[in-house]
């Protein structure tokens, strides 16, 4: 009930569960509502309502805190409190998922935060760099990995990269410079970045062409590591406040990705040696090397595994919508996928992530914290259990269906 109070835009009303879950709800209210005599029966229709209305105001009030306090990030210095505004943000964002459990409710507000965060730290760092920000060319910000497909939260490492206009050696060096500056201003919010994904790393930071060229080249050898590289680039979010650059990237490289077979068959061979999390028998596949014995890695046997094979399929698809909700509906409209499927996806990506950020709300944020990437199966109840091997055989679906559509575009 509470997923669908805070559900956002139109996707979860396109969702057969959704018509299932309302005709479901009002037949256990009738039912409950045949065996009460004596006035019960209005009492317990009243009660109901009383609770989706107190469930509905709470959505709205914490959505308000919530805006406004990406108002006042807007508005304020690094150095004159945004750390403090990010803890409280978090903090609320948060307290809404224990309420409602909303996954994509919580990516979409987690993800304008960080466009918001992004144009105030890089006002920040031009600011810093007073009269030697004249000798910078146009620069936009490409959020990569879980940032890239609309699914970061503050307890995953951001990547980021940098691509930038034509400059000369001035120019380079002012962009090095502004690079560390961007970094550390992360850092200095609490959040965790990638060490080398990084604008400060020369590698992750070149010109429009560079990168042109880097995809080309890269995408016509059988290396490995290149192209494991190069395939970051299938989950991209360009950040503001200068945007323009970076989409003309975007619009360069999905394509070139698309239509690279070596860059296709790297990434699905990857897909296909990652584990669902499931032995031959059913069961949950635990940790064996310590502190983590025991345990089950939600990372290395959902989340990794699923947003693989969903990456592989859009890649190979011609799919560039944003996330995979989105992702998930474009194939369907196209009908790559069937409905059923369509919802087990969906199905299985909630689930997996409900699990990662009710675990995230467990700890503070600590950009070493790995503990929120392990569940303890001992702590689950029944119905949880089913649930995450519902998602983890949907998981195995998803890999094989790759697979086979991989493999007949050779044919």
């Amino acid at each position: 009930m509470t997923f669908l109070v805070s559900a956002k835009g139109n996707d979860i009303n396109s969702w057969r569960a959704a018509g299932d879950f309302a005709a479901n709800y009002r037949q256990a209210l009738l039912e409950r509502a045949a065996y009460n005599k004596n006035g019960a029966a209005t009492e317990l229709f009243d009660n109901a309502f009383s609770s989706l209305e107190q469930l509905r105001s709470e959505h709205e009030s914490l959505l308000a805190q919530l805006e406004g306090l990406l108002v006042k990030i807007a508005v304020t210095a690094p150095s004159a409190g945004l750390r403090e505004l990010t803890t409280t943000f978090y903090d609320k964002l948060y307290q809404h998922l224990g309420l409602f459990h909303s996954a994509p409710s919580f990516y979409h507000m987690s993800m304008a935060f960080l466009r918001q965060v992004s144009s105030s730290l890089v006002s920040h760092a031009s600011e810093q760099l007073g009269l030697f920000a004249k000798r910078m060319p146009a620069v936009s910000l490409v959020a990569l990995g879980p940032a890239g497909r609309f699914e970061y939260s503050p307890f995953c490492p951001l990547q980021l990269m940098m691509v930038h206009g034509d400059t000369d050696a001035a120019g380079r060096e002012t962009l090095n410079l502004f690079g560390h500056i961007l970094h550390t201003g992360f850092e200095e919010l609490g959040l965790r970045i990638d060490p080398l994904i990084t604008p400060r790393n020369p590698v992750w930071r070149r010109t429009l062409v560079d990168w042109q060229q880097l995809c080309v080249k890269g995408l016509q050898q059988q290396d490995n590591s290149d192209l494991i590289d190069l395939l970051r680039l299938a989950e991209q979010h360009v950040l503001p406040p200068h945007e323009e650059i970076g989409q003309q990237l975007k619009d360069i490289s999905i394509p070139l990705l698309q239509s690279s077979r070596p860059a296709l068959g790297n990434l699905v061979s990857r897909m296909q040696s990652l584990s669902n999390g499931l032995s031959m028998m059913g069961n949950l596949k635990l940790e064996r090397r310590k502190p983590e014995t025991g345990l089950f890695s939600l990372l290395d046997h959902g989340l990794l595994p699923l947003s693989s094979a969903l990456s592989a399929l859009a890649l190979i698809k011609g799919v560039s919508a944003d996330g995979t909700p989105k992702r998930v509906r474009d194939l369907l409209k196209r009908s790559e996928l069937d409905v059923d499927l369509a919802e087990m996806i969906l199905a299985a990506w909630h689930t997996l992530h409900e699990f990662l950020l009710l675990r995230e709300k467990s700890f503070s944020i600590d950009p070493n914290n790995r503990q929120s990437l392990y569940l303890n199966p001992d702590d689950l109840d029944d119905r949880q259990l089913e649930a995450l091997k519902g998602a983890l055989e949907t998981v195995g679906v998803i890999q094989r269906q790759v697979a086979v559509i991989f493999s007949r575009m050779a044919e």
